[in-house]
């Protein structure tokens, strides 16, 4: 790691919170509740990444995910007012199979990478770009798809909107 400071008992507590949170995300039956940790997940990521001296990285993630894309998702949660969800569907006789699966292939995966032979060079560095070139290539180089994104967003915005319609309402 850049400059010698990776913790690994730091980012084994952080990848347990974040663990954590993404099982409550899928298993909590209030979808409330598993918004809110859909946000814990979200900031244990940022944590991540400042663990990994990615502090523009970090900074992005609070404001992205952890701030606007929560807070869209916590609208569209209040305006359905439908805050249970049928867990019936998911819960069932093939949950099991599902969950034996996915137990296999992160057990395959995880052999792979432990008896893999590739390993990185002892002098490998990550490279983080200053706030200047990556501002430099979002508003020169990539402006086309960082517009592109912002016309999804209002999309998904008013697609909300008209979801969260009553059917009577003019407006």
């Amino acid at each position: 790691m850049p400059g010698g400071d990776f913790h690994p008992v730091a980012f084994v507590a952080i990848a347990a919170w974040i663990l954590v949170a993404a099982i409550g995300v899928v298993t909590f039956k209030n979808i409330v509740h598993s918004a809110v940790a859909m946000v814990f997940c979200f900031f244990g990521v940022a944590l991540i990444y400042l663990l990994l001296n990615s502090s523009l990285v970090a900074i992005i993630q609070l404001l992205v995910y952890v701030g606007a894309i929560s807070i869209v998702i916590l609208f569209a949660i209040m305006l359905t007012q439908n805050q249970e969800g049928d867990y019936r569907l998911f819960f069932n006789k093939t949950m099991w199979f599902a969950a034996a699966l996915a137990g296999a292939v992160a057990a395959v995966v995880s052999y792979i990478l432990v008896t893999s032979q590739y390993v990185l060079p002892v002098g490998t560095k990550s490279v983080n770009p200053d706030l200047q070139t990556l501002s430099e290539l979002l508003f020169n180089r990539y402006v086309f798809p960082f517009e592109l994104v912002s016309l999804v967003l209002l999309g998904a915005l008013v697609g909300a909107i008209v979801l969260a319609r009553k059917d009577g309402d003019p407006q």
